[in-house]
């Protein structure tokens, strides 16, 4: 290859190589960071000084992640895209060589190298690209003599001296090592109690050793002896293990069981006449805590919950410290049998006895929160600045079928999808208007929190506040929205002519070329009413062919408003995240350089799609994009890519084929030298008059 080859040219198999090269722990920034602004075209060396400042700074780098995750394309291809199609003198293969040379990026400079038919670039002497050393056939001979020394030394025998001296010292006594001495628990020994070889000894078959529970419940000390004892440690011992465990016995015997404290008759307690005294002192008997009937001692007797509730034909006489009857306060008479749960037939009957009445309204049918498919929302509470209604999920989901995935083929079948974007799916709603509309069902990407902050929020809230006070027959009416469900959701009229990318690929022998011109028309109405339309120009920023409707009549109709940008003048905006689609997007566009000659770059693209009926992207053609394409290939004229097969483009002996493409290359110039899109209005008009 020449060193002078555009790598805007490069055949889409050498830039897939350097993207798997240079993607690698993101290599293509070290690339990016070095590039200068200007670049010579009778050298190939390119260096950052004060007078050619870098290309790209950190917001630039923050564009190319961002548009590679939502492209799925390899950063390096982007940046090769971008770098090989801006600036007057465009990068080529001695610049990238050379750069990749100056970053250190040696695999992929080597990979130049070789297309270049060159010798490797000299890598330094020490650090990570330096070059490995290899060994050679003649180090390996080196290696083997080295090897046959050793093994001769090692044949050779030691010296006797040498010989006895290790015998000696691998005879000698090893330190002891200390060991930790081992605690022995063992039972113990009955029949010989004078017997003491282990240092504790525990007897497990003794069980009144243990303290009675009843002694540990009990707060109040019965005997003070008893309550201040402290275990004698002689019972561990061997020669006093009976002796204490009898007089252990004795105490325990003295401390109160739990069977006593729970005995309904204190007359058959075990306990003492004085014992039992003292313990009602202090521990009342649980019988009389459960007993149902009250002791005539008491002050304030509670009535049992079967005297509450019993049934009674006269009201009962209350006192100030008795609890009434519960069919006192509600004066109603209870036919059931229980006594507990009241009869439940008699909240329904519409004629009582009772004086209290219930009545559950019944739900709303339509809105009943039963009858919709509940999902916990994460949308913000939203304050939308519109006049447009607003339908619930519910609404949304009755009228589309649940959001049916199934094709929509007609009415009357259960199919409702209609197609998918980059931002959301349409789903066809043909009963929720008078007329059959369209449904946009944001994705959200699973996310379980949605703050109002966020872009997906930002794009709802473009489209819903700013496009409802753009009405024009070129563009899509917004009819309503929604934010109270799963996601959110847009109301668009329903244009039943589907995408104009879809028509070109799949039939494109249904557009006449004089049909085109009309679509191409329409279309540059619709952007040129979104730039003039108020003081504020409006930018679409993704212009394309699949954004592009066609009604039954084939009249364009313009969609998709998720990312319209409002400027404050017309002055460029140079802090604004671009999006779109790479190849629509204009040079400039990569650099955050965002203004309404971008939509007159997008929409230069879509007229070689007319004129061609080629697709925008095709990853196996030489030139990616339609553009580069084009450009390849058609140095003067559209004539060897032009659609023949609809027509000529020729009437009244006037070739139309070869006034389109003059103004698409007009559109496709660098940024100062584009039109507006009313001058582009303005030249179709005067076309279509031509063949009108």
């Amino acid at each position: 290859m020449d060193p002078k080859l555009e790598i805007r040219k490069l055949p889409p198999s050498i830039v897939r190589e350097l993207g798997l090269i240079l993607d690698y722990a993101d290599s293509w920034k070290r690339l990016m960071s070095i590039i200068p602004k200007q670049l010579s075209s009778s050298t190939y060396v390119a260096d950052i000084k004060p007078d050619n400042l870098p290309k790209y700074n950190s917001e630039h780098f923050k564009i190319i992640e961002l548009a590679g995750m939502q492209h799925k394309r390899s950063c390096t291809e982007i940046l090769i895209d971008e770098w090989g199609t801006s600036g007057k003198i465009r990068a080529n293969l001695g610049h990238l060589k050379y750069l990749l040379t100056k970053a250190e990026l040696f695999r992929a400079a080597d990979y130049v190298a070789k297309l270049l038919n060159e010798e490797p670039p000299v890598r330094p002497q020490s650090g990570p690209a330096a070059p490995i050393s290899i060994p050679s056939p003649e180090a390996e001979h080196d290696n083997k003599k080295l090897k046959e020394i050793e093994e001769q030394l090692n044949a050779v025998n030691y010296p006797e001296k040498a010989i006895k001296e290790i015998k000696r010292r691998s005879g000698e006594p090893k330190s002891p090592v200390k060991i930790i001495p081992q605690i022995v628990v063992s039972e113990v020994d009955n029949q010989n109690k004078t017997s003491f070889n282990t240092p504790l000894i525990v007897e497990r078959s003794r069980s009144n050793v243990t303290p009675d529970i009843s002694a540990l419940m009990d707060d109040t000390p019965v005997h003070s002896a008893v309550a201040t004892e402290v275990p004698n440690l002689s019972i561990f011992m061997p020669e006093k293990v009976e002796d204490n465990a009898e007089e252990h016995s004795n105490c325990s015997d003295n401390m109160p069981h739990l069977s006593d404290l729970l005995i309904t008759d204190p007359h058959n307690s075990n306990f003492s006449s004085t014992d039992t005294e003292s313990s009602q002192s202090f521990t009342p008997a649980f019988s009389k805590i459960l007993s149902n009937s009250s002791s005539s001692s008491q002050e304030n007797p509670i009535p049992s919950i079967s005297q509450l509730l019993s049934n009674v034909d006269h009201p009962q006489t209350i006192s100030d410290q008795e609890i009434p009857a519960l069919s006192i306060l509600g004066d109603i008479e209870y036919k059931s049998n229980s006594d507990i749960i009241p009869n439940f037939d008699l909240l329904n009957q519409k004629e009582s006895h009772s004086s209290i009445s219930i009545q559950i309204p019944e739900p709303d049918s339509k809105n009943s929160p039963s009858n919709s498919n509940k999902c916990p929302s994460p949308l913000p509470n939203l304050s939308l600045n519109t006049e447009l209604p607003h339908f619930t999920y519910y609404e949304l989901e009755h009228a589309t079928n649940n959001f049916s995935d199934t094709p929509f083929t007609t009415v009357n079948e259960n199919g409702r999808f209609l197609g998918k974007g980059a931002f959301g799916s349409v789903f066809l709603a043909p009963k929720l208007w008078e007329q059959p509309v369209a449904v946009k069902k944001i994705f959200l990407d699973d996310v379980e929190v949605v703050n109002e902050d966020d872009e997906v929020t930002k794009q709802f809230k473009n489209e819903v506040e700013f496009l409802c006070k753009y009405k024009h027959e070129n563009l899509v009416t917004l009819l309503g929205y929604s934010c109270d469900g799963c996601t959110y959701c847009l109301v668009y009229e329903y244009v039943p002519g589907g995408a104009l990318s879809d028509t070109l690929e799949r039939n494109p022998l249904k557009l006449s070329w004089q049909q085109r011109l009309c679509i191409a028309l329409g279309t540059a109405r619709g952007v040129a009413y979104l730039h003039t339309a108020f003081s504020t120009p409006l930018i679409h920023r993704d212009i394309k062919s699949a954004n592009i409707l066609l009604d039954a009549n084939n009249n364009p109709k313009i969609c998709d408003f998720g990312i319209v940008k409002l400027l404050p003048s017309q002055k460029t905006d140079n802090y604004t995240t671009p999006f779109g689609t790479s190849a629509y997007m204009s040079p400039e566009c990569f650099e955050g350089d965002i203004s309404i000659k971008l939509d007159c770059f997008s929409f230069g693209v879509v007229l070689l799609e007319l004129l061609t009926s080629l697709p925008p992207i095709d990853q196996d053609r030489e030139g990616v994009d339609l553009f580069t394409y084009v450009e390849n290939n058609c140095e003067e004229s559209i004539e060897p890519l032009l659609d023949k097969r609809i027509g000529d483009w020729k009437k009244n002996d006037v070739n139309f084929a070869e006034k389109v493409y003059n103004l698409t290359v007009k559109c496709l110039d660098y940024k100062e030298n584009r039109p507006d899109m009313v001058q582009v209005v303005n030249e179709i008009e005067q076309m279509v008059k031509l063949f009108n």
